[in-house]
């Protein structure tokens, strides 16, 4: 899945796995809350989605494919929704992060 992700041209938010602080405004933050990571010399830096800058997004979980191309095709921006899987050792797809007129576009036209 880990492969996927880099093939794909969307950039990706992370949901965690463990609690953490945003980076940014020192927010803490649950777990399955999105972040933004930002590589930096040794360890990563997490930004909550408001620091980000993403929090204009909505959430678009995995599930209904019809909805997910439509969304995709009708947002300028979107980025992966990622999460770590203790199971299989690797980044799993949760959703998309969409702007929120693509995804009411999207309901729309599927129903």
């Amino acid at each position: 899945m880990a492969a996927e992700a880099e093939k794909s041209k969307d950039p990706s938010v992370f949901a965690l796995s463990r609690s953490s602080r945003c980076f940014g405004c020192d927010k803490k933050l649950a777990v399955n809350d999105l972040v933004q990571l930002e590589p930096k010399d040794d360890d990563n830096e997490v930004y909550c989605l408001t620091c980000a800058k993403l929090d204009h997004l909505q959430v678009l979980r995995s599930g209904n494919a019809k909805i997910t191309r439509l969304a995709k095709k009708y947002s300028q921006t979107r980025f992966l929704i990622m999460k770590w899987s203790d199971t299989w050792k690797c980044y799993e797809r949760q959703g998309l992060l969409v702007e929120a007129a693509a995804l009411e576009r999207a309901r729309k036209e599927s129903v």
